[in-house]
């Protein structure tokens, strides 16, 4: 299965890179992990931004948004979609995260499910390392693996 972290603006903090990193290369056994990102634009962001996103959500993937209002998941629940998905023909599952800025509504009505990591207002670029992470921890879930701290 591949995993794709569709997003807007670089990460350009040395130590979010190693990271996310670390976790890409934990999760080789599991899945494929890919990372694309698009250009931030300063003209109308939010929906500029937005275009960009679903022109390129890859096709028959399972569309997941970050979003602080989504819904609020436990790690066992985002393992069990992870799970649900790996089990199908589903070839992949995106996570979408929108730029500073947000995206518009037509974004949220184009993904499968929005869901939130906290109330709080984090980083577009931090939220990558979390993420990745939680995707990770996902997988030893599925696998009955010990979580490697």
């Amino acid at each position: 299965m591949k995993i794709l972290f569709l997003g807007i603006g670089k990460t350009k903090h040395k130590f979010l890179i190693e990271g996310i990193e670390r976790y890409k290369k934990l999760l080789g056994p599991f899945a494929k992990v890919e990372e694309k990102y698009l250009k931030e634009e300063s003209k109308d962001p939010i929906n500029t931004e937005s275009k960009k996103l679903i022109r390129s959500i890859p096709e028959n993937y399972y569309k997941i948004l970050l979003d602080i209002e989504g819904k609020k998941l436990r790690s066992e629940d985002l393992a069990k979609i992870v799970k649900d998905h790996r089990n199908t023909s589903t070839p992949g599952i995106v996570f979408i995260i929108g730029g500073s800025d947000g995206v518009n509504d037509k974004v949220r009505k184009a993904v499968d499910l929005r869901i939130s990591f906290s109330g709080f207002t984090m980083t577009h670029q931090m939220i990558r390392l979390f993420l990745s992470e939680q995707i990770y921890r996902a997988y030893t879930i599925i696998t009955n693996r010990k979580y490697h701290k």
